[in-house]
């Protein structure tokens, strides 16, 4: 009789509740009561610039409110020391940046938060983890991988509508960039025998194609489009939840645009989007893994999402640099970038594609 293979035992942690819609918000006292939160004490956080006009709707008379203006693990400690015996949960009201930052506090404190979303520019709205510039600055004050996943999503559509539509166009190149992704994890399965999850590469890979086949509906910019987009990205934390790690999401197009923060760090200058450098690399990556890249390139520029150094304001020279230095962001994670690119591998790179 053949022997049984003993699988490992699989835990995720996903939401328990997800909202998306127009006036999604109001429903918040309705969902911290089914989730149990109700009545407890709660703190939200939201931006400088954002985010105040809509403490009201949340309708919470047990919440301390805290005003985001920098995003550093030290304030993101100092925080969490301060209201570690104080509060019963986390509302991240805002952008990718304060959803990152009440996440990681709810970590340390150990304690459930709630994702409600401002923008769709990308799929921190539903990940478990932050960011990879911010989590190496935690590495560095001993903070551990932050692991994460929101209680309950609230995306009202009608609130992310009114934001300007760049942002909406960064969350779709981020999509497109989960086609590399998938085709990275499947490379590092075949040279370096990684685990694989089946169910979690569809899910990543069906968001990109979700947006990919909606292409005419997103060129206007309405309730619809943004449905799909939050749909997509949606789908992508539960994707890296069920796969343990940010694998089927992110890969050599995540480490390019993490080079160019870096640099940006290091330079001083500013940075795109994280999604609109997330398409920029899809370009890119997509031509050495053999894949349609100009298909890609196509589609981002019939959506006027750019796919130029130039149109995103960054030099040809940060371009060519961050594709040789993208392999070291991250040397755990195995892509088609391998051992790194040459400099003279880049510039041939961003030459035939036309990038920069």
């Amino acid at each position: 009789m053949a022997s049984v293979q003993r699988k490992s035992l699989e835990m995720y942690e996903i939401p328990r509740i997800v909202v998306f819609g127009p006036n999604a918000i109001g429903k918040v006292p309705e969902i911290l009561s089914k989730i149990g939160l109700n009545g407890l004490r709660g703190l939200i956080l939201i931006g400088p610039r954002f985010g105040r006009h809509l403490i009201d709707k949340l309708e919470c008379r047990t919440c301390d409110v805290e005003e985001i203006d920098e995003i550093s693990p030290e304030r993101i400690i100092e925080l969490s020391g301060r209201y570690a015996h104080v509060t019963d949960y986390i509302v991240a009201l805002g952008g990718g940046r304060i959803i990152d930052f009440g996440k990681a506090m709810a970590y340390i404190m150990n304690v459930p938060y709630v994702s409600i979303p401002t923008i769709a520019s990308h799929d921190g709205i539903a990940s478990p983890y932050v960011s990879h510039v911010l989590q190496l600055d935690l590495n560095k004050h001993g903070i551990g991988k932050v692991q994460k996943s929101p209680i309950a999503i609230i995306a009202d559509t009608s609130i992310i509508l009114e934001a300007p539509r760049r942002y909406l166009l960064a969350g779709i190149g981020e999509l497109v960039g989960k086609l590399i992704a998938v085709k990275d994890w499947e490379l590092a399965v075949r040279v370096k025998g990684e685990e694989f999850s089946e169910y979690a590469a569809a899910l990543a890979r069906d968001s990109a194609l979700i947006v990919l086949k909606n292409k005419d509906r997103l060129k206007v910019h309405n309730e619809e489009s943004v449905r799909i987009v939050v749909k997509a990205l949606l789908g992508c934390g539960v994707a890296m939840a069920i796969a343990g790690s940010s694998r089927p999401c992110s890969g050599s197009e995540h480490l390019f645009s993490h080079a160019i923060d870096l640099l940006a760090r290091e330079r001083g200058f500013r940075p795109a989007l994280h999604g609109e450098q997330v398409a920029l690399g899809a370009i890119m990556m997509a031509y050495l893994h053999g894949m349609k890249w100009r298909r890609i390139k196509s589609f981002l520029q019939s959506l006027n999402i750019p796919v130029t150094a130039k149109e995103l304001g960054l030099d040809r020279d940060v371009i060519i640099e961050a594709l040789t230095i993208a392999h070291n962001v991250r040397p755990d994670r195995f892509t088609i970038l391998g051992a790194g690119l040459t400099r003279k591998a880049a510039e041939n790179i961003v030459e035939i594609t036309g990038v920069a």
